[in-house]
């Protein structure tokens, strides 16, 4: 019998329930088993059939004493069934109690094993950018039908403990045309890992993220931080590290002629991403930017740039603010080479490619609206974009760099203004600026320090403003060789620059508008110029040279166009003169011949600029040398004014202003030079009165000079001038005192251009007693005269003065002897051979001039009246016939009163005749004893007279022996001196005169 007692009916519930337990676990455990296994053969169909996606999918691993979900090597493929994303391994582990308790997905860990990502970049369509992915999943990401509005609800929690990927890899491709936009090499991240912790889909969850990879192989890549996933905000640093740039040149192909030789990058900085009342608010801070080992070419292979590294540190940017911090840009051993071309242009503007301008978008911000709409907007972001506030777009960005600093800085700039390619260096340049900022009117400092061509310091000290801009400091240059302006200057002048230094410290105030026109420029300071040496390339001979040139208190404005120096002091200058075989000066072929002004050039010059106007307060020279040197002379003239010093006080170039000079010097070393007086010839109407005195000059050196003009050297002789010239208008008049010692002429030197004067005698009637030669010649000339030359005017007079002396002696001797009458004749009374008192005094006064010029002799000579002075003589023979008869002295003049001259009249008569005077006076119908009578009787009686030449000679001889005793006896001139010429009587004689001549 069966005693058993049946269960109860809550036993038998249990018991029901642990077999449905059991059968359901049994039905999961079959789930399970087989779920991996049917998602692994249906879903890629699916997701084929659906949505035009190629995936294999790896083996599906599920542990259930572990839990644990992994899927094995897993690929999305391309339409060439090229995989675009894959990955070797997904390991999940769930976390089944806390996603019970939660009500979400918590997982413990999600670990991805080498994921690969094939990235590429296809040919755009219709402006649309397009890759290989996103034409993959071109139907999963195309837009769905709007589904009915649902209620709000919470987002599914997802919470992971842990996301690692490991040694994952991405590589970009892009397959367009490397002259498309944007186009971008092959770009490789390797080693690819991610770490995230704690990741939550809740607000305001902040998820710590580390990740590092290789870019390329070389470069690496670092970030880490915390983000919100919800939000997309966060805060981290992402660094990079020796990224090459040689691949991304084609960035900047469209935009500059310049290829990348060689140069790599690194780079850190911190962000911060966070929500505000606008938007997103984004910062970066703590920023560092290093660029190493940069090489620049040109296209053509030629080297445009390199530098050791360019770093910018303590960057920070504000999204909010709209602003751009910079703590340092420092630049080391950058090295730039440009070139200037004869236009003045620099090859730096070839180097950029001119873009095209940019097609307008159609419709109002309509690229603003595309990029809102395409974005994902938080709520806050959509709250902002509702209430329509414009910010950001309208306020422009603000930036300050705190400092700049460049480090051992090489710039080589050719250019070839001369004609030919010259190579100017900047090198060991040394650079300090800021701070400098988008606010313009903060002062920055700068400070500069190089040296041009390797051997003349330039440095700079002062500071800079940007807006508007302005620019002012100290420049201290230092020995830069003028020679380097040799290659400017040889097509202009006709010189060449051998030595020379200058040294020059400078203030610079330079200022502009804010428009960007010059409204200051000015420079005060002085200069120096060290062992100057300038030859003429035609001789190769030294034209300009001074041991130093110091010139201080300069002071210019470039607006006003005003200049002035305080004082310019030079030491040992040299300067030579020389005029040419043609008669050209050296000076006058200095400046070469230059091309007709272009028509441009012409206007330019020709634009309305205020006149150039300078003043130097005062010239000073020490221990100067001027040489003079005459080549068109038979023999070549030189002379130099040596130990030359002096000044020149208020030199310009303004109207109305004149310069004074006083400056002394020595000729050929021993004779002593002084000018004095006032001067501007650098004004339309020039100004001139200036003296100049030469004392002692050695008349030897001026051999060339009679030798050309006169025919003579000179043997001995000593010169002293005094000159005084004056300018007024264009009219120069010059007086030329002039004392000569001791002169004595030399051989006879064979010239053309010699005139045939006897310079002996003028020499013997310019020379007084102490052998002493003054004269005072005055000359004229108009400055408009075509062949005016001071030279020439001034050879003339003395030449005229000259032949006056030889041609009119007398006139000399009368002005000696402060007379105005000649002295070269003395006129007799008719049949005198006596001097009258008159005749005498002239004489003395001759005398007088004779004892002056003690070089001089005189010729005496006796002149008759043949046809007055025989009647004379035919009167005084008859007399002396009376005499005898009568006994006495006869004098017919006193025939009337005389009654015994009267007989012997009367007896001459007849004894001559053969009649007496009865028969006369029958003939004649005359009174016996009329006086009528008597004077017919001598007339008959004298015509009876014989006179020969003979007699008139012995007059005239005589004549000239009362001369030469007058000046003996009574005046003490020595007989030696005075010559009585032989008289040679002729009928055409017509005074009764002595005539004297002058000889040496």
């Amino acid at each position: 019998m069966n005693t058993t007692e049946p269960a109860s009916p809550k036993l038998r519930l249990l018991r029901y329930l642990a077999y449905a337990f059991l059968l359901l676990l049994i039905l999961i455990t079959l789930l399970l088993w087989q779920t991996p296994r049917l998602i692994q053969r249906y879903l890629p169909g699916w997701l084929a059939e659906h949505y035009g996606l190629q995936l294999t999918l790896g083996e599906i691993d599920v542990g259930l004493r572990n839990p644990s979900i992994s899927l094995g090597a897993t690929a999305l493929l391309d339409a060439k069934q090229q995989p675009i994303i894959g990955f070797e391994q997904l390991f999940i582990t769930p976390n089944l109690q806390a996603s019970w308790q939660q009500k979400g997905v918590v997982l413990s860990a999600v670990t991805l094993t080498k994921p690969v990502v094939q990235l590429q970049r296809l040919a755009d369509k219709k402006g649309d950018v397009r890759l290989n992915l996103t034409d993959a999943l071109a139907t999963l990401l195309s837009p769905a039908p709007s589904p009915k509005p649902e209620t709000a609800s919470a987002p599914l929690l997802v919470d992971i403990a842990s996301i690692a990927v490991t040694d994952g890899h991405v590589r970009y491709q892009d397959q367009r045309k490397e002259s498309e936009p944007g186009w971008l090499p092959p770009l490789n991240l390797e080693k690819v890992a991610l770490k995230l912790d704690n990741l939550r889909t809740e607000a305001n969850h902040p998820t710590a993220y580390q990740l590092n990879a290789a870019i390329n192989g070389k470069s690496s890549l670092a970030a880490h931080g915390k983000l919100d996933v919800m939000s997309g905000m966060g805060q981290g640093k992402v660094s990079l590290k020796q990224v090459e740039l040689t691949p991304f040149a084609p960035l900047w192909a469209p935009y500059l002629k310049l290829d990348l030789a060689k140069g790599h990058a690194n780079a850190e900085v911190e962000y911060q991403l966070k929500e505000g009342k606008q938007g997103v608010l984004w910062q970066l801070s703590k920023g560092k930017l290093t660029l190493d080992n940069w090489q620049l070419k040109k296209h053509q292979g030629d080297e445009f740039a390199r530098f050791g590294q360019l770093a910018l540190s303590d960057l920070a940017v504000d999204g909010q603010k709209q602003s751009i911090q910079i703590g340092k840009v420092t630049l080391q051993h950058p090295l730039i080479k440009a070139t200037l071309n004869p236009q003045q242009e620099l090859d730096l503007a070839d180097l950029l490619i001119e873009q095209a301008p940019a097609k307008p978008v159609k419709g109002a911000n309509a690229a603003n609206e595309v990029a809102n709409n395409a974005a994902p907007k938080s709520a806050q972001q959509t709250k902002a974009a509702g209430n329509g506030k414009k910010h950001g777009a309208d306020k422009p960005w603000q930036w300050q760099i705190k400092q700049i600093l460049i480090d051992k800085g090489d710039l080589t700039l050719t250019e070839s203004s001369s004609g030919k390619p010259q190579a100017r260096q900047l090198s060991g340049l040394k650079l300090a600026l800021g701070p400098l900022g988008s606010k313009g009117e903060q002062p920055s400092k700068l400070t500069l320090a190089t040296q041009f061509n390797q051997s003349s310091p330039l440095a700079f000290d002062g500071q800079l403003t940007l807006s508007p801009f302005t620019l002012s400091g100290d420049i201290n240059q230092q020995e830069l060789p003028l020679t380097l302006a040799q290659p400017y200057l040889a097509d202009l002048v006709r010189i060449k620059v051998q030595n020379g230094l200058l040294s020059s410290k400078t203030r610079l105030d330079l200022a502009t508008t804010a428009q960007g026109d010059l409204s200051k420029l000015t420079l005060q300071g002085g200069l120096d110029i060290n062992g100057l040496k300038v030859v003429d390339r035609a001789d190769n001979q030294r034209l300009l040279e001074f041991n130093t040139l110091a010139l201080t208190g300069l002071t210019y404005d470039g607006i006003s166009q005003q200049m002035r120096i305080k004082d310019i002091a030079l030491n040992k200058p040299f300067a030579r003169i020389e005029i040419n075989e043609d008669g050209t000066t050296n000076l006058q072929q200095l400046l070469l011949p230059q091309p007709a002004a272009t028509k441009s050039t012409e206007t330019k010059a020709g634009s309305k600029t205020p006149d150039f106007r300078f003043t130097i307060d005062q010239l000073r020279t020490e221990q100067g040398n001027l040489r003079f040197a005459d080549r068109s002379l038979s023999q070549d003239f030189v002379a130099d004014i040596a130990s030359l010093g002096g000044q020149s006080r208020h030199i310009s170039n303004i109207p109305g202003q004149r310069s004074d000079l006083a400056f002394n010097g020595k000729v050929d070393r021993y004779a002593p030079v002084t000018i004095r007086g006032g001067t501007n010839l650098l004004v339309a109407n020039p100004i001139l009165d200036i003296a100049v005195a030469f004392h002692n000059l050695e008349l030897t050196t001026f051999t060339p000079y009679s030798g050309t003009y006169a025919g003579y050297a000179i043997d001995k002789g000593q010169l002293s001038m005094k000159l005084h010239y004056r300018l007024e208008g264009n009219r120069l008049e010059g007086d030329n005192d002039i004392t000569i010692k001791k002169l004595q002429l030399g051989e006879k030197i064979k010239s053309d251009q010699a005139k045939d004067l006897p310079l002996g005698l003028a020499i013997a009637l310019l020379s007084d007693a102490n052998g002493v030669i003054q004269m005072n010649l005055k000359v004229k000339g108009d400055l408009d005269q075509p062949d005016f030359s001071i030279g020439n005017i001034f050879w003339d007079v003395l030449g005229n003065t000259l032949s006056k002396a030889i041609t009119s002696p007398f006139s000399l001797l009368a002005s000696l002897a402060d007379g105005t009458e000649d002295l070269d004749e003395l006129p007799f009374l008719p049949g005198e051979p006596d001097l009258t008192p008159t005749q005498q005094e002239k004489l003395v006064k001759l005398a007088q001039a004779l004892k002056d010029r003690p070089k001089l002799s005189m010729n005496i000579r006796g002149k008759v009246n043949f046809n007055e002075e025989r009647p004379i003589l035919q009167r005084q023979k008859l007399e002396r016939v009376l005499a005898k008869l009568t006994g006495n002295q006869a004098d017919l003049d006193l025939l009337e009163q005389d009654s015994a001259l009267q007989e012997a009249l009367a007896q001459a008569y007849e004894e001559r005749f053969g009649e007496d005077l009865d028969d006369l006076a029958d003939r004649l119908h005359l009174d016996e004893e009329s006086a009528a009578l008597r004077a017919q009787a001598v007339i008959l009686l004298r015509d009876q007279q014989l006179i020969t030449a003979k007699s008139l000679r012995n007059l005239a001889m005589r004549r000239a022996q009362n001369t030469k005793e007058f000046l003996v006896d009574s005046q003490g001139i020595a007989p030696e001196r005075l010559f009585v010429l032989d008289s040679q009587v002729k009928e055409e004689d017509k005074e009764a005169k002595v005539i004297l001549t002058l000889d040496q």
